[in-house]
């Protein structure tokens, strides 16, 4: 079931960022990548870091579409997946919130996206165990075009780039993927830029 303030409680950028460290980042490249291997499920899903850009508003979702995400406006509908012109909004994010397992980001699809479920609940729950599941959530992953994977904010929409367009020393780690060879155990495959003309982007955000 949504909930708008699953979203809306979420850090800002810098603020997550800051729950990061390199013990965090083991536990990432132990445990819980072992648990997306057991399950196979290491090309459908990453761990995304739990952050936002901006607010959105009670009747909002932050949907995607090709290689940019805004608020989208849906009614007072909760459930999950909610039809929209001739497809529907499904999601694509999901945190521990109150206890329960929430969607917080959404893409906008034609074709219905593959059921979550069971594993999405294992790894949040795993998350839960290990007391990182106010630092991450499980993120299906896309098709995406590989070569865009920077998010950039503007105003209330943000885009994906290509990485040669930021100044590296600026990302921030924002989506880990897994693999099954020891020289790919896990790597950031998405990167957040925070900065602007010098200005924190999110700092009306947390």
């Amino acid at each position: 079931m949504y909930d708008p303030a699953a979203y809306n409680s979420l850090p800002a950028l810098r603020d997550a960022a800051s729950f990061v460290d390199d013990q965090v980042l083991a536990t990432l490249c132990g445990p819980v990548r072992q648990l997306f291997l057991d399950h196979n499920a290491y090309k459908q899903y990453g761990i995304a870091l739990l952050h936002k850009h901006f607010p959105i508003g009670e009747e909002d979702r932050l949907v995607e579409i090709h290689h940019t995400s805004a608020p989208w406006k849906v009614g007072s509908e909760r459930t999950d997946v909610v039809s929209h012109y001739k497809g529907t909004i499904e999601p694509r994010s999901f945190r521990c919130y109150q206890g329960m397992v929430t969607p917080y980001e959404f893409a906008y699809v034609k074709e219905a996206l593959s059921p979550t479920g069971t594993f999405v609940n294992m790894a949040l729950k795993l998350l839960e165990s290990l007391h990182l599941d106010h630092i991450f959530g499980i993120r299906s992953l896309d098709n995406r075009d590989p070569n865009l994977s920077v998010e950039i904010t503007e105003g209330k929409v943000n885009i994906m780039l290509e990485p040669d367009e930021i100044p590296e020393a600026e990302l921030i780690e924002a989506l880990w993927v897994f693999g099954k060879d020891d020289n790919d155990r896990c790597h950031c495959r998405e990167h957040c830029w925070p900065v602007k003309d010098g200005h924190d982007k999110d700092h009306s955000c947390g």
